[in-house]
């Protein structure tokens, strides 16, 4: 008999960090105690991979004029609560039409609670991002398979020990691979740190952020990071290397793996 519950998840208009953060998890947590009900998610098809394989239906939520300044927390300044709601309406009623039992969780994007960063339960979130298939598929087919690390943008890094990704590299190699449906930068990126031994950023880029929610060890240079803000981005407790030895501008840091 085929179940009739579903959980449906969005629509969700704000930054990436707070999906992957504080929103994303909480769905794979639900999808992990309860594997036969259906996960639906209605969100920017840039970020389907958030989900990934936890996820049975995949629903394109597409803004005009979207743009990355305009993602605030859990909101986006151009959206009106009245528009939220017609579109959590509409969703939640195309998919009553094939399940009977219906859990509905997307932001409250009022002006009081937009940027009220637990709205959903802080103790059940499960970071276990695994992408879809045709962006583990790709990665396979690409040279990151040993003693890889992961530099992002604005650093160097000096080593004869590892083989180097640079992320701009990287964002050039999958410009023709990309379609945002079935492989998406966000996918790649998730499945190269988690095969990376650890990576050099910072945490304000997601590359560093992800990095430590998927338990990939992350060199900080330049700047020390307080406890707090550790504490904040660090919830599974990845390690986490300040780097103060920079010659010319290039990290130099050897045998930290």
């Amino acid at each position: 008999m085929q179940n009739n519950t579903a959980y449906i998840f969005g629509p969700f208009f704000g930054e990436a960090s707070w999906e992957y953060f504080r929103f994303a998890p909480y769905a794979i947590h639900l999808k992990k105690e309860h594997p036969k009900d259906k996960l639906v998610v209605y969100t920017r098809p840039s970020r389907f991979d958030f989900y990934g394989q936890y996820s049975d239906i995949l629903v394109p939520l597409n803004i005009e004029n979207d743009n990355i300044e305009k993602q605030k927390a859990f909101t986006f300044t151009d959206i009106t609560e009245v528009f939220c709601q017609r579109l959590v309406n509409q969703i939640r009623v195309t998919y009553k039409k094939r399940f009977v039992n219906i859990q509905h969780f997307y932001p409250d994007i009022s002006a009081l609670r937009y940027n009220l960063k637990w709205q959903f339960p802080r103790n059940l979130m499960d970071y276990e991002f695994i992408p879809r298939k045709p962006n583990v598929k790709l990665m396979d087919t690409l040279v990151y398979n040993t003693r890889l690390i992961v530099v992002d943008s604005d650093y160097s890094f000096k080593t004869d020990d590892y083989n180097v990704v640079y992320i701009d590299d990287f964002k050039n190699n999958l410009q023709d691979k990309i379609d945002d449906r079935n492989i998406t930068y966000y996918g790649c990126l998730i499945e190269l740190l988690k095969r990376s031994l650890f990576t050099v950023s910072d945490l304000t880029s997601d590359v560093g952020r992800l990095s430590l929610l998927v338990k990939t060890p992350l060199i900080y240079p330049k700047r020390k990071v307080s406890d707090d803000a550790v504490r904040l981005l660090n919830p599974l407790k990845t390690d986490v290397i300040d780097c103060e030895n920079i010659q010319d501008g290039v990290i130099v840091y050897e045998n930290i793996v």
